[in-house]
C-alpha cells in the first residue's frame, strides 16, 4: 500500500511539536494521597514557644488550621524541585478554599503562599482574606514593612476554587477559576530575612501573628512556562503552515 506523503507544512508543524518542550507540572503537595505535607517532602514549622496550629487530611483535602488560642504562625515550607526563575518563567497551580480567615491589622492576612524567586529580588506572596486577595509589596519605611499592595476582590470562601500564578518577565498574574483577577510587579521581600532571601523557597500556611485562618487545600504544582522564544518559533511555524495551506488552495 502505497503511504501518502506528508506536505511540507505537515512537517513543519510536526517539528515543531518535537521541538517544543513540554511544560509538565510537578506535584509539591497533594492532599488526594491521603498524607500530611511532612510525608511529601515539606517542613511542617510553628512560632517557637507558642501553640501550634492544626492539619489533617480527609476526603483529597487537607485542612490547615491557625485559629487556635496561642496559635502565632504555622505553615509548611520546601525548595521548589523546579527553579522558581522568573526570566524564563514558571506557573505555580493550587486548588483552596478559605473555611474562615480574620486579621488585626490590614497588611496581614491569616493564609499566604509565598514564593521565592531563584533571585529572591523577584518573589511574589499571594495573601487571602475572605473577600480578597493581594500581594504585599516591602517598605522599608513602614513600621509593619510588608505592606499591602496589587490585588482583587473575590470571595474566596464559595467554593474550592483552581488558582493559577503565572510568573514571568518580572511580572506576575493570578487566575482564579480560569478568570483574571489581577496582575502586577514582582517584589524584593529579600530585607525580610529568612526564609524571603532563601532561593526556591515555597510556603503556605500562616506567617503573621496579627492573622489567623482555616483553610481546605487541595493540591499544589509547579511548572516551567516556555521561553519567549518558543512562543516566537511556534507561531512562526504556525504562520508558515497557514501560508503555505493558502497557497495551495490557490494553485
Amino acid at each position: 500500500m502505497k503511504l501518502p506523503i506528508p506536505t511540507a507544512a505537515t512537517l513543519l508543524a510536526l517539528t515543531l511539536l518535537a521541538a517544543t518542550p513540554a511544560a509538565r507540572a510537578v506535584v509539591l503537595y497533594d492532599a488526594a494521597a491521603g498524607t500530611l505535607p511532612s510525608a511529601q517532602g515539606w517542613f511542617t514549622s510553628s512560632t517557637a514557644g507558642a501553640v501550634a496550629g492544626s492539619q489533617s487530611v480527609a476526603g483529597g483535602v487537607l485542612t490547615i488550621d491557625s485559629t487556635g488560642a496561642g496559635v502565632v504562625a504555622f505553615g509548611n515550607a520546601r525548595v521548589s524541585p523546579v527553579a522558581l526563575d522568573a526570566t524564563s518563567g514558571y506557573a505555580v497551580d493550587f486548588s483552596l478554599k478559605l473555611l474562615s480567615e480574620s486579621h488585626a491589622s490590614a497588611n496581614r492576612a491569616g493564609f499566604s503562599l509565598l514564593l521565592v524567586g531563584s533571585n529572591p529580588a523577584q518573589s511574589v506572596e499571594l495573601s487571602f482574606w475572605d473577600n480578597r486577595v493581594w500581594v504585599p509589596s516591602f517598605d522599608a519605611a513602614d513600621p509593619d514593612r510588608f505592606v499591602q499592595g496589587a490585588g482583587a476582590a473575590f470571595d474566596t470562601t464559595a467554593a474550592m476554587t483552581d488558582y493559577r500564578l503565572v510568573v514571568q518577565g518580572g511580572g506576575y498574574s493570578l487566575s482564579a477559576g480560569g478568570q483574571a483577577l489581577f496582575s502586577g510587579t514582582l517584589q524584593n521581600y529579600a530585607a525580610g530575612g529568612s526564609p524571603y532571601n532563601m532561593a526556591n523557597v515555597v510556603f503556605f500556611g500562616d506567617n503573621s501573628s496579627r492573622g489567623s485562618a482555616a483553610v481546605a487545600l487541595g493540591a499544589v504544582s509547579v511548572s516551567a512556562v516556555p521561553e519567549p522564544g518558543t512562543w516566537a518559533l511556534m507561531l512562526a511555524g504556525l504562520g508558515a503552515v497557514a501560508l503555505a495551506g493558502r497557497f495551495r488552495r490557490q494553485v
